[in-house]
């Protein structure tokens, strides 16, 4: 799938793909930043906490997204807001073509600022970090 010529990808955007090679099936993510050369601080749609990091910090770092609203998950999932993930522009645009990877939509609106906000307070960022991905 060609992505739509009035969709840019920015912040917000969700993007299905499989073009992570560290992930054995096609993941959900949301772009929440990017620099000249890539996008940043992907963070991933999961069905469910991942609870091989208990940590209370990590715990509270994954954002429920429900089915019902977002009509293209199958489940109330989490967005995982606990690492700063990068993917080149030019892998991701490229990925459009050879159709592994789709969009899907955008977070909705108070959903994306209350995730911005989640991650401006984290102490699993950096001051530096936050000035330059969650701005």
């Amino acid at each position: 799938m060609i992505l739509p010529d009035s969709v840019l990808i920015k912040r917000g955007v969700i993007l299905h793909s499989t073009i992570f090679e560290y992930i054995d099936h096609g993941k959900f993510f949301v772009i929440i930043g990017e620099d000249e050369d890539n996008y940043i601080g992907l963070f991933f749609i999961n069905s469910n906490i991942n609870y091989f990091n208990r940590k209370q910090e990590l715990l509270e770092m994954q954002y429920p997204l429900l089915k019902r609203d977002y009509n293209f998950l199958d489940y109330d999932s989490f967005l995982c807001c606990t690492e700063i993930t990068t993917l080149n522009k030019k892998k991701l645009s490229d990925s459009f073509s050879t159709n592994e990877t789709e969009y899907k939509g955008f977070l909705q609106q108070d959903h994306l600022d209350d995730v911005l906000t989640l991650v401006r307070n984290s102490k699993l960022f950096t001051d530096e970090e936050k000035e330059i991905y969650f701005k």
